[in-house]
């Protein structure tokens, strides 16, 4: 393992992937093994820690978002405000489970800039992080668009009490794709209410978005989340 990992450390795009794809069949052999796959983690965490190049990183965290766990987190977790690695350190994490990614995730929040930011809040929402929503609420107001915009929708993945006021508020303050993008996200919340056995609740926001000055679309999904539900009775 060793030798396929330093051949790793070197491996760049268009060159021969017979180490990969040994390391990968490795993977897949240690499958069940606790012991193997923490060693083999161990292993693939160190070529993150070392020079190689991205396209070996990228590499290993593919094979991460398959085996990793909380050992993982923190080298992932530095990835995070990269604009080289953050895409590919946010592949990971998505798919680890446990509360130790979320508060790396929102550790990441309140430093990550640009495009690494809007990742970060895309992975939040991804996970539908509660702990996320006071944060990503604020966001909404950014002047960043991308940003704002990203965070909305966010909020509509997670779809709880906090994320649902916001989008009521936000409904009322926002304009151009931030609006659009918070009417959706509103409409995402209701759904979920309707799904959590919540009609009564989602009943309002249903009604809020059939208003004359809604976008047709918007107003028409609302609709529908009325008759497909029963919300409406």
């Amino acid at each position: 393992m060793e030798e396929l990992l330093e051949k790793i450390k070197t491996y760049d795009w268009g060159q021969s992937r017979a180490a990969l794809t040994e390391v990968t069949e490795a993977i897949k052999k240690a499958h069940g093994n606790k012991e193997e796959t923490a060693k083999i983690e161990k292993a693939l965490l160190g070529v993150l820690d070392s020079d190689a190049k991205a396209a070996g990183k990228q590499f290993v965290c593919r094979q991460l978002s398959i085996i990793g766990t909380d050992a993982s987190v923190a080298t992932l977790g530095k990835m995070l405000t990269g604009e080289e690695t953050s895409d590919m350190a946010r592949y990971a994490l998505e798919r680890i489970p446990g509360s130790a990614v979320d508060e790396a995730l929102l550790a990441a929040l309140g430093t990550a800039t640009g495009k690494a930011k809007v990742g970060v809040v895309n992975t939040l929402g991804q996970r539908k992080c509660a702990k996320a929503s006071g944060s990503l609420a604020g966001l909404m107001g950014d002047s960043d668009e991308t940003l704002a915009a990203a965070a909305a929708a966010a909020l509509g993945e997670i779809a709880d009490s906090i994320a649902c006021e916001a989008l009521g508020k936000a409904m009322e303050t926002t304009k151009g794709k931030v609006r659009l993008r918070v009417l959706d996200a509103y409409l995402k919340c209701a759904d979920a209410m309707v799904k959590g056995g919540n009609k009564a609740q989602a009943r309002p926001i249903y009604t809020a978005l059939q208003k004359a000055e809604m976008p047709t679309p918007i107003r028409t999904a609302a609709l529908r989340g009325v008759i497909g539900s029963g919300a409406g009775r």
